[in-house]
């Protein structure tokens, strides 16, 4: 039963990953997801085949030391990132567990060189699949990290951050550690600890399947200062102001530029209230006042000390409050308010919600949305 379990578990793994490689120059990021199932899959076969066929041991170890660097990159590409030359160096055990086996394979046949792995040198072997897993473990918690990262990256350029989050990726790499506790038992021990394994990996690759292969790259652009500043919508592109504004946007922040960004973003706030956009971004924001992207970060950041999420969020809430104490919507449901206000996501709006005022958004209505607003 096990057998089969862990012979579909590889198949499974190679239907997967080879159309993965086949769209990899429309999504780079498909090729290293393809490798890592590629990886599982092997792996998943390895101790299947090398039970019947000891003469092709080797074919299928190489994984053992480029499967958490595969997930990494994965990561990397996904959350725009990207991997350049410099990522190689994640590639050297690998390459060095290759050219062992390979160096191996000249020496002795396959069934030699693991009847002498296993008979005389079963501690060496032991540590470097400890080393191995412990290495892999060690990718999965960078790669859970990058995604903290990113998504912080994403509230300095998002309002609406739900569907970019990743949420699935986290849970993957924390999954792919627990397979790598798994793997060690099962290795060493045998016996019940293979099943536990074996299903890991099945689940492990439905999940990747699932999920994965709907997945496209989020680009992230560095947030950098134009090299033509844009004139905001409903100025003037020439005056005092605005050629300040934009040498500003070429030189950095100076006092000066930190209150017309201020001024600017109040009338913005007040007059085309662009916060009722779902999909407001911060290149949005910065294109209406007339300035660059990094500019806007940093006067949120520095003077108002909030993101860009938090901060067109927190416009959101006011002007929820403002149509709570309107009469006119006593009939009207909160979900509704908040959709109107901008938000796009009832758990935003929630937390946003009791982040700002203090209280659910139940809760404020109740107390405070029949208040009537004074006349004169």
């Amino acid at each position: 039963m096990l057998a089969g379990i862990e012979f579909a578990t590889g198949l499974l793994g190679l239907f997967l990953a080879f159309p993965l490689f086949a769209m990899t120059r429309r999504r780079p990021a498909n090729g290293w997801l393809g490798l890592f199932i590629l990886s599982i899959s092997l792996l998943s076969l390895a101790f299947l085949v090398y039970g019947r066929l000891p003469q092709l041991f080797g074919l299928f170890d190489w994984p053992l030391a480029g499967v958490g660097a595969f997930f990494y990159c994965y990561v990397r590409s996904v959350t725009g990132l990207g991997n350049s030359r410099r990522q190689l160096v994640h590639f050297l055990p690998l390459a060095l567990l290759v050219s062992a086996l390979v160096l191996g394979r000249f020496q002795l046949s396959g069934t030699e060189l693991l009847g002498w792995l296993l008979a005389k040198s079963g501690a060496l072997f032991s540590s470097l699949l400890l080393g191995f897993q412990l290495l892999a473990a060690g990718y999965a918690v960078a790669a859970l990290y990058r995604l903290s990262q990113y998504r912080k990256r994403l509230r300095e350029r998002y309002s609406s951050v739900e569907r970019r989050q990743l949420h699935w990726l986290s849970w993957l790499s924390v999954s792919f550690i627990g397979l790598l506790i798994l793997w060690f038992p099962a290795n060493l021990l045998g016996g019940f600890w293979g099943l536990p394994l074996i299903l890991g990996r099945l689940i492990t690759l439905y999940f990747v399947g699932w999920f994965g292969l709907r997945q496209s790259a989020v680009f992230l652009a560095p947030i950098a200062p134009p090299s033509e500043p844009v004139a905001p919508a409903g100025e003037p592109s020439s005056g005092d102001a605005d050629a300040a504004a934009h040498k500003y946007a070429r030189s950095g922040m100076t006092e000066a530029a930190s209150c017309l960004i201020g001024e600017r973003l109040a009338r913005w706030a007040a007059q085309e209230r662009g916060y009722l956009d779902p999909e407001i971004k911060l290149s949005d924001l910065a294109g209406c006042i007339g300035t660059s992207p990094q500019l806007v970060s940093q006067y949120l950041n520095d003077v108002l000390g909030l993101s860009f999420f938090d901060y067109i969020n927190a416009l959101r809430v006011a002007e929820i409050q403002k149509m709570m104490r309107d009469r006119a919507n006593d009939t009207r449901t909160l979900l509704d308010l908040a959709f109107d206000a901008g938000f796009s996501s009832k758990s935003t709006f929630n937390t946003s919600f009791k982040k700002i005022s203090g209280l659910a958004p139940s809760i404020w209505r109740s107390r405070h949305g029949r208040t009537s607003v004074p006349i004169g």
